[in-house]
């Protein structure tokens, strides 16, 4: 007859590791030994990263794949005060996960959802490790979910969600409910594909630095954009593509002839000097010298009448 010697300490392993362990590397089960082995490690197992990969003589990296495979099967859970805890729970047979509903958003998953869309998933388990190494920080299991969603109930690619939280990095708005309301919004848009998200990205955030400037030079300091406004600004930086240099130059011919500033004469002005092709700073300032030249010997110059000028020139006026 056998036995087990168990000694003078006894490692208690969760139920619901059993339902998942198949799917387990050999590292993803000698880190949850040594999980259950010192409870102290619970208490951050983010920050005994560098403990445990020396103890086992993996990479942090390493470590971090494995407390997120633990965290998305529900044997890791998140309790009050960031502790983490190994559940109790009696493993619980696999649910399908719920559809999309397009009034709700993402559907939240239960522990054994979030464990059956992480178990055997290659693509999605890679993409997990990918995203925290993207944010510098290890998931909770909400946070996998999160992911998981993205990738399963709206289909989206390892390369959308990638790009996706690269920009949120970029905006110093690192937080999955952030992602998550972003990517829900893009996608209400049609904006489904990788090579859409990055156009879309990049007038998104070259926009996020010129609204701010813009707004410092209209003295906008706590009046948001009207909408109209906003396309007007879109239309500027993104269509006509024009530097901050220029919208100076408009800037200073608005309060020149109005006395204030006002995006909606800036915007007058900037949409002729595009009619008439003027694309940099050089054509505008020359195309003012030339008007200033034939002008002499007349009446002063006048910058309503250059633009007066521009109109006629442009639409065939006489």
């Amino acid at each position: 007859m056998m036995s087990f010697q168990y000694g003078s300490r006894v490692i208690v392993l969760p139920a619901t590791a059993l339902a998942v362990a198949e799917h387990a590397s050999a590292l993803d089960l000698r880190v949850l030994l040594a999980l259950a082995g010192n409870p102290d490690l619970l208490v951050n197992p983010a920050a005994s990263a560098a403990s445990l990969a020396g103890a086992l003589n993996v990479s942090p990296a390493d470590i971090g794949n494995s407390l997120a495979f633990w965290r998305g099967a529900g044997v890791l859970l998140e309790q009050e005060g960031g502790v983490t805890s190994l559940t109790t729970a009696e493993p619980v047979a696999p649910v399908k996960t719920k559809p999309l509903t397009a009034d709700r958003g993402l559907t939240d998953y239960t522990a054994a959802e979030l464990a059956q869309a992480v178990q055997g998933n290659v693509e999605l388990s890679a993409l997990i490790n990918a995203c925290q190494q993207t944010f510098g920080k290890i998931f909770t299991t909400a946070e996998v979910g999160i992911i998981a969603g993205l990738f399963e109930q709206l289909s989206l690619d390892g390369e959308y969600i990638l790009l996706l939280l690269s920009h949120c990095v970029r905006m110093e708005k690192k937080s999955l409910r952030y992602a998550e309301k972003t990517a829900l919004s893009l996608y209400d848009e049609g904006v489904t594909s990788a090579v859409a998200l990055e156009e879309r990205l990049r007038r998104i955030e070259i926009m996020a630095d010129a609204t701010g400037k813009i707004r410092t030079m209209f003295g906008l300091s706590s009046r948001s954009f009207t909408t109209k406004e906003k396309k007007m600004i879109e239309n500027w930086i993104c269509t006509m593509q024009y530097s901050h240099d220029i919208i100076r130059l408009a800037y200073d011919a608005t309060v020149d002839a109005i006395g204030k500033p006002s995006i909606a004469y800036a915007n007058t002005i900037l949409e002729r000097w595009y009619a008439e092709g003027y694309h940099t700073v050089e054509d505008i300032t020359a195309a003012m010298e030339t008007y200033r030249r034939q002008k002499m010997g007349g009446s002063s110059f006048d910058i309503d009448d250059f633009f007066e000028a521009a109109l006629k020139n442009t639409y065939g006026e006489t």
